[in-house]
């Protein structure tokens, strides 16, 4: 019997659209399924704190096109460079990298909806009438 060689799988995350940070893209690693589940704060060792996470994250990156804001130079892809980042799109790039391991499709655009309206906005919520119709 011939052996299996499996790749670990890649989170490309891209933000598209009228998304906050349309134009960033980043490829980051997969996780084993204890790496996961730790990340998760349901295994061995709880790591489902943001600090953790984000440590976490910063080993997955394996690559993405942020420039440095003054100089217009490359910033490399490190966990060093994670923590010099705007808090905001690191926890943005963090939810999309979880998601995308739990396999959760990648963000959808701001405003974006799945095409119909909930049933719940569309029931009136003025109190009923006291009379009644005879």
């Amino acid at each position: 019997m011939a052996g299996y060689r499996h790749k670990r799988k890649r989170i490309n995350v891209t933000f598209e659209g009228d998304h906050e940070y349309a134009g960033f893209e980043a490829v980051l690693r997969g996780q084993s399924l204890g790496e996961y589940l730790n990340l998760m704060g349901i295994g061995e060792v709880d790591m489902s704190g943001i600090a953790d996470q984000l440590k976490e994250m910063g080993r997955a990156l394996i690559s993405w096109n942020l420039l440095d804001e003054d100089t217009g130079e490359p910033i490399p892809p490190t966990q060093e460079a994670v923590y010099e980042q705007d808090q905001d799109l690191m926890l943005a790039l963090a939810t999309a990298w979880a998601d995308g391991l739990a396999g959760v499709s990648a963000p959808l655009e701001s405003g974006s909806t799945d095409g119909q309206p909930s049933l719940e906005a569309s029931l009136p919520m003025e109190p009923l009438s006291l009379s009644q119709a005879s």
